[in-house]
């Protein structure tokens, strides 16, 4: 099987909560304002909860506490309000599947490493859209998942990366394509913006000429993610190309900083998305 096949077996099986998509008709309507989007986000008392926690954590470093989801939509806007609601939307989804067979607490400690770094980068370089970033990195291993379903002994063989052979060059080996495609496979049968699948699917490419820099950010965001998580395996020089730090006019300590937010804030975040999984912690 390819990608595409493995992603379109599990559409079924792995499928977003009903207000994800009611909340986003919405948002995508000329004619509804921000109550009737509030109105439907609260008609899910644990989405509501999980937004208004987000919003008032240091992932947005509001200078005051936002205590309703209309103000939430009124200071962080539809998009940044619809991503949030997509992160923890897809969190739900993936803590239904069966993931016995691969390391779950690494998983999802690497996805929210990511995510954080990814969106700490974006605003340290000034993009427009730092959250569109989080959301990239949050999602950027969902292939692992997809396959877990489907073909569990590869995708617990496809764990044993070494710092000789990195992880997504172990999924090319052992599947034929890497997470990264089969997670873009997903997310555009989910049909999510291409913002946020792009710099997924080429999370491992490492041409940086004329690529966006949402792409090169979530590509380096990830490389420190799994650097944070196997400090036994791998650091930030051998998994980050000088280059690209002269790319997105960044420095050693940008990338430190980074890291120390991630692992400041990473299990409350965690805490919030897979609450199942931070009580190990």
């Amino acid at each position: 099987m390819n990608a595409l096949q493995y992603a379109q077996n599990v559409q079924e099986l792995f499928s977003l909560p009903d207000s994800y998509f009611r909340v986003k008709e919405l948002m995508d309507s000329d004619t509804a304002n921000l109550d009737d989007i509030a109105d439907v986000i609260l008609l899910d008392p644990v989405l509501t909860s999980k937004i208004l926690k987000l919003a008032n954590s240091a992932v947005y470093r509001l200078p005051y506490q936002v205590e309703t989801i209309n103000k939430a939509l009124l200071v962080l806007g539809k998009t940044q309000v619809y991503n949030l609601i997509l992160s923890i939307g897809i969190s739900t989804a993936c803590s239904k599947l069966n993931t016995q067979a691969i390391d779950t607490e690494r998983f999802w400690e690497q996805s929210v490493n990511a995510a954080l770094i990814a969106k700490y980068l974006a605003q340290r370089i000034g993009l427009k859209h730092p959250d569109r970033a989080y959301v990239s990195g949050l999602l950027h291993n969902i292939g692992e998942l997809v396959v877990v379903q489907q073909n569990a002994d590869v995708a617990a063989a496809c764990q044993e990366y070494t710092d000789e052979m990195k992880p997504w060059q172990l999924q090319q080996k052992l599947l034929g394509f890497s997470y990264a495609a089969c997670g873009a496979e997903l997310l555009n049968m989910w049909q999510l913006p291409d913002s946020i699948v792009e710099p997924l699917a080429l999370q491992n490419n490492t041409h940086y000429e004329a690529r966006s820099l949402d792409v090169l950010v979530v590509h380096l965001a990830v490389r420190l993610a799994l650097a944070n998580q196997h400090p036994e395996l791998y650091n930030m020089q051998t998994l980050v190309d000088p280059y690209l730090l002269e790319v997105l006019q960044l420095a050693q300590a940008d990338l430190i900083k980074a890291i120390d937010f991630c692992n400041t804030e990473g299990l409350f975040v965690l805490s919030i998305l897979n609450p199942r999984i931070s009580t190990i912690y």
